[in-house]
């Protein structure tokens, strides 16, 4: 009798201990695990603007007054989200809209829109060239536009005017071995 006594205690305790809430097929939960299923990491759009007076090259002392902006998005999309070497590509859309006037109130229009895409294994910062042609024009004028290009976001560094094939020789134009397109310069700051 004890022992039918005892194999009952025994089988109401495993009945209940097995009934209980944290069983052995229910799944363990930690806090720690968090899964990110966005691929836009970050988006931002804005405005810079052109003005001020920009040298007429090969004239001295000509100079063309701009007046205008540059609209552009910026998205920087994550490519492998593994922790050991993230890896992104920046998609950036630029559309100018500018005016030029010399002295003599001949007024010129820029009016362009691109798309570049600039792959990054890090955060850098990449000097992106680009050239906008002058409409009107029939000597090659271009404005010339160098952009600083991080993850967060992307500003202009400096403007100049020159003809199409000269603005790479530009005394200010970044110096290196840039992935070239055309009308395109990339560098890579260290």
């Amino acid at each position: 009798m004890k022992q039918l006594l005892s194999s009952l205690v025994l089988f109401f305790v495993l009945f209940i201990t097995g009934c209980q809430e944290n069983s052995i097929t229910d799944p363990i939960i930690t806090e720690s695990v968090q899964k990110v299923q966005t691929t836009s990491e970050a988006f931002t759009s804005g405005v810079i603007p052109l003005e001020g007076l920009l040298l007429i090259p090969g004239r001295f002392q000509s100079y063309f007054s701009i007046r205008g902006e540059i609209n552009y998005t910026h998205e920087l999309v994550l490519l492998d989200p593994a922790p050991p070497a993230p890896q992104y590509y920046i998609d950036l859309n630029l559309s100018v809209r500018a005016t030029l006037t010399d002295e003599g109130h001949n007024a010129f229009r820029i009016s362009s829109q691109s798309e570049d895409i600039i792959y990054d294994s890090g955060d850098r910062t990449y000097i992106l060239q680009k050239s906008f042609p002058v409409l009107g024009r029939n000597d090659g004028m271009v404005l010339v536009c160098r952009f600083l290009v991080t993850t967060d976001g992307v500003g202009l560094n400096a403007k100049w005017l020159a003809f199409k094939d000269d603005h790479r020789t530009n005394k200010n134009s970044v110096t290196g071995d840039p992935f070239t397109l055309p009308t395109v310069r990339i560098d890579m700051v260290q």
